[in-house]
C-alpha cells in the first residue's frame, strides 16, 4: 500500500481531542524572533486573493473532469473555533470524497519497541536523563500550566515531552487536529465518503523514537519546549488569522512542528517540509487522476512555501484557483 510518510507523523503527533474550553479573543500578535517561527516565506501574493471570501482560505486544483478543494491549515488553534463553515459545506455537499489523515498500521512489534521506549528504566528517572538547565525548564513549564512534573519521571525524554506538549495544549483549549476534525463531522452529517490518504508503520516510528541519539534527543526535547512556549502565546492570533484568510498573519504566529521534525530525524524542519510538499503533491495528484470532486486539508507553510505544493501543480498544469462559493 502506497505511503505518506511525512503526513502520517503529521496524524500520529497530534494532540488527542479534549473538550472545549471558553477562550477570549485577542488581538493579533508580533512573535518575536524564534526558532519556532516558519522557516520558509509563503507566498503573498495569494493574501489578497482569499481575503475578499469569508472563512478560511479555501483553493481549488482542476484537471480535466477532476477537482480537489483543499483547506489550509495551521498546526495549532483554538479547539472548537467557531469558524465560518458556510463556503466548505457548500463544497462538501458536492463532494465525492473527504481525504482524511494515514491510517497507523500496528503490530507486535509496535507494540514491543513501545515498552522499550516507555521507561526510563529502575533506577533512572526523566529529569537525571535531562541537562539540568533543559530539566528546570521542563519542570517550569509543566508547573506553570498546573501540571505535577512527578508524572513524567518514568517516561523516557522525548516520550516524556510528547505528553506534555498534550497536556498543555489540552489545559488551553488548543488542537492539533483541526480544521481536519471538523471536516470529518460536517462530512458524517452529510454522509460524504471518507478516504485516509495512506497508511504508516507504527513500528517504524516508535523504532524512531528508541534510536535516537542522546544530543538529538535533549535536542528535540529543547525544541519542543520551544514549540509549547511559542503555540501557547500565539494560538489565538493564529486562530483568528486562519478563520479570517490572512495567510500574514497565520504564518506569523504559526509554530513549526519541533517534535516531528526532531522525531522523522530531518536536518532541519526546511527539510522536512520538502518531504511533505512532495506528499501533498502525490495526495492531490491521485486524487486528480479520478472524476469528480475530493476535499483535503494540508497545512498552509506545505501549501504556500517558495516551490510549495500550489506552485508545483501549477508546474505541472493544473489549474489553481480560489473557489467562487
Amino acid at each position: 500500500m502506497r505511503t505518506f510518510p511525512v503526513l502520517a507523523f503529521m496524524a500520529a503527533l497530534s494532540a488527542a481531542p479534549v473538550s472545549a474550553q471558553d477562550t477570549a479573543p485577542a488581538p493579533a500578535q508580533t512573535p518575536p524572533p524564534a526558532a519556532n517561527a516558519t522557516p520558509d516565506d509563503w507566498n503573498t501574493t495569494e493574501v489578497t486573493i482569499v481575503a475578499k471570501y469569508k472563512g478560511p482560505a479555501l483553493w481549488r486544483i482542476k484537471k480535466g473532469e477532476s477537482e480537489v478543494y483543499i483547506v489550509g491549515g495551521v498546526p495549532v488553534m483554538l479547539r472548537h473555533f467557531d469558524w465560518d463553515r458556510e463556503r466548505i459545506g457548500h463544497i462538501l455537499d458536492q463532494t465525492n470524497v473527504l481525504l482524511v489523515g494515514p491510517k497507523a498500521k500496528a503490530g507486535p512489534l509496535a507494540l514491543i519497541e513501545w515498552t522499550m521506549v516507555k521507561g526510563t528504566g529502575p533506577f533512572s528517572n526523566l529529569y537525571s536523563q535531562l541537562p539540568p538547565d533543559t530539566a528546570s525548564r521542563f519542570k517550569a513549564l509543566a508547573v506553570a500550566n498546573g501540571i505535577d512534573p512527578k508524572i513524567y519521571a518514568k517516561d523516557t525524554p522525548v516520550l516524556a515531552v510528547m505528553k506534555l506538549r498534550e497536556a498543555v495544549y489540552d489545559k488551553h483549549g488548543l488542537s492539533t487536529s483541526d480544521p481536519e476534525k471538523m471536516l470529518v463531522f460536517m462530512a458524517r452529517d452529510r454522509k460524504t465518503p471518507m478516504k485516509p490518504i495512506g497508511s504508516y508503520s507504527a513500528a517504524s516510528l516508535i523504532g524512531k523514537v528508541g534510536a535516537m541519539p542522546k544530543a538529538a534527543r535533549n535536542q528535540c526535547v529543547d525544541d519542543t519546549l520551544n514549540e509549547i512556549d511559542f503555540a501557547v502565546s500565539h494560538a489565538v492570533a493564529a486562530t483568528h488569522a486562519w478563520a479570517t484568510a490572512d495567510l500574514a498573519g497565520a504564518r506569523a504566529n504559526s509554530p513549526n512542528s519541533a517534535t516531528l521534525a526532531c522525531i522523522e530525524g530531518a536536518d532541519s524542519t526546511r527539510g522536512l517540509l520538502d518531504q511533505a510538499t512532495n506528499d501533498a503533491v502525490k495526495a492531490i495528484d491521485e486524487a486528480l487522476s479520478k472524476p469528480g470532486k475530493t476535499v483535503v486539508t494540508f497545512p498552509l507553510a506545505v501549501l504556500l512555501r517558495s516551490n510549495g505544493a500550489l506552485d508545483q501543480l501549477r508546474a505541472q498544469g493544473a489549474e489553481v484557483s480560489v473557489p467562487d462559493m
